[in-house]
């Protein structure tokens, strides 16, 4: 009996290594029809609370070769909204909330673009992406998704003519509960990778972060 569990064991870590994220977008997943077996890693992270993390991120553009490199922390609420405060190469804070978007340079200097609910920019998109808010984000994108064991990857594509100006694709990659990888593509040769490093979840932010890192 001994054999047979270690042996079980065995095959059921080879599994786990063996799994990958999908290298290809799943089947369309249709509100009702062929998204139960989804909706729980959505309820999981959607109630993951306040977030923060670390992230490194690359922006590809057709006239470079090499990529941008910009290193940063990702702060996330429901009641806050997205806060990306890059530290390197240089230190800047952008702001997305019901407001719309908010960009502070190092020296406190500030430029705003209210929301245009009629019209939503990819800005807007990233808060129901974030929050895992299915309902949502199928007003917005149509939404693949595809798995291998724990690993699993969500292809989101505009449905709005006026996201699809910016954005062509959205690429949400994890593990387990865990968000590993954002791509946004605007064309084939242009697009911005964000691979989330360190993550803490359930973070309750104070008085003094919350008018430091949001509006």
């Amino acid at each position: 009996m001994k054999r047979i569990s270690l042996l079980a064991l065995l095959l059921t870590f080879a599994a786990a290594a063996a799994a990958a994220v999908p290298t290809a977008p799943g089947p369309e997943l249709i509100a009702g029809e062929n998204d139960a077996a989804w909706q729980p890693l959505f309820a999981t992270l959607a109630a993951q609370g306040g977030v923060h993390s670390t992230f490194t991120e690359q922006r590809w553009f057709s006239v470079k070769k090499t990529p941008v490199v910009l290193h940063g922390e990702l702060r996330h609420s429901a009641a806050l909204g997205l806060s990306l405060r890059y530290t390197q190469p240089e230190e800047q804070l952008l702001v997305v909330d019901a407001k719309g978007l908010l960009m502070r340079n190092a020296q406190g200097r500030t430029r705003a673009m209210a929301a245009d609910p009629k019209a939503p920019r990819i800005d807007a998109a990233l808060l129901p992406v974030l929050r895992f808010d299915l309902p949502a984000l199928l007003q917005l994108f149509t939404l693949r998704a595809a798995r291998d064991g724990e690993d699993w990857r969500l292809d989101f594509t505009p449905r709005t003519p006026e996201l699809a100006r910016s954005l062509s694709a959205l690429t949400v990659e994890g593990a387990g509960e865990s968000v590993r990888r954002l791509e946004f593509r605007r064309s084939a040769k242009q697009r911005v990778e964000v691979l989330i490093e360190t993550t803490q979840t359930g973070v309750t932010f104070t008085a003094e972060e919350a008018k430091r890192f949001f509006r």
